[in-house]
Order: C-alpha cells, then sequence, then structure tokens
C-alpha cells in the first residue's frame, strides 16, 4: 500500500491509501476521488518534505514491534475516519450503487451517501462515470 497526502482544489488536505502508484492515478483520472471536507473532485498529491532518518534510528528500530506500532495506528485513524463518515453520510446499505447513480443524474437530491455494492455494481458505476470512493471502514468492537 502506498499513502499519499492529498489536496483538492479548494486547499484541504487528506490522506489517500491506494495498492500502486497507478490505482491512485487510474482513481483520480475517472474522477473516484473527492474531498472528504468539501467533497471536490479535483484532487491532486500535495508536496510533501522528504523523511530523513538516521542510521541510530534504524537499530532501534530494529529492537522494537513496528510493525504492530504501525498498525494499531493505522486501525485508530481508519475507526477515526469511519466514526466521522458515520456521522456525515446516510447508510442506504445495499442500494448504495442505484442512490449514487440517481443522485449522480439529478434524479434525487444529492446528499453525503455510503453502503455497499458489489463488483459488478461498482464496475457499472466506473463505466457511468458516477464517482464513489471505497474506503476501509473498521468498527469499534
Amino acid at each position: 500500500m502506498i499513502k499519499y497526502d492529498l489536496k483538492c482544489g479548494m486547499s484541504h488536505s487528506f490522506e489517500g491509501w491506494f495498492s500502486s502508484s497507478a490505482d491512485y492515478e487510474e482513481q483520480v483520472q475517472a474522477g473516484l476521488l473527492a474531498c472528504p471536507i468539501c467533497g471536490d473532485l479535483s484532487i491532486e498529491r500535495a508536496i510533501v518534505a522528504p523523511a530523513v532518518k538516521r542510521s541510530s534510528l534504524k537499530k532501534d528500530l530494529k529492537k522494537t514491534n513496528i510493525p504492530n506500532l504501525n498498525e494499531l495506528e493505522l486501525k485508530t485513524k481508519i475507526r477515526t475516519l469511519t466514526k466521522e463518515i458515520e456521522k456525515n453520510t446516510i447508510d442506504v446499505g445495499e442500494n448504495f450503487a442505484e442512490e449514487a447513480t440517481m443522485i449522480y443524474n439529478g434524479k434525487k437530491k444529492s446528499k453525503p451517501i455510503r453502503g455497499t455494492a458489489t463488483k459488478k455494481e461498482e464496475n457499472k458505476l466506473k463505466n457511468e462515470g458516477v464517482p464513489y470512493i471505497k474506503i476501509p471502514l473498521i468498527k469499534d468492537n
């Protein structure tokens, strides 16, 4: 997975996780990426300073269990994102593809929605140009 710092046309900053740089490019060109703050579809990678690591830090990293810390931090961030998404969207469940298409075509009032779609429904949304983004959600146990 690759993490990119992204920004929209309104200069809102946020992170995005992609399986590859090609996956990021495909999603941007297909209009599948939207700013989680304002919904703007004009998304680009933000300029970030390169990380410079000291050699002594590498030795310290080998002594600790960093993968578990990174996994815990990632899960915490995803849980926080999940709560924000749940607070600011309407759950349409398995009707996501149908609802998204109707909103995109102007047959329903625009509103932030979330839900699930089959791979076939995702392909149909993509072919019809309906913008959406897939986000892994983690619920509290």
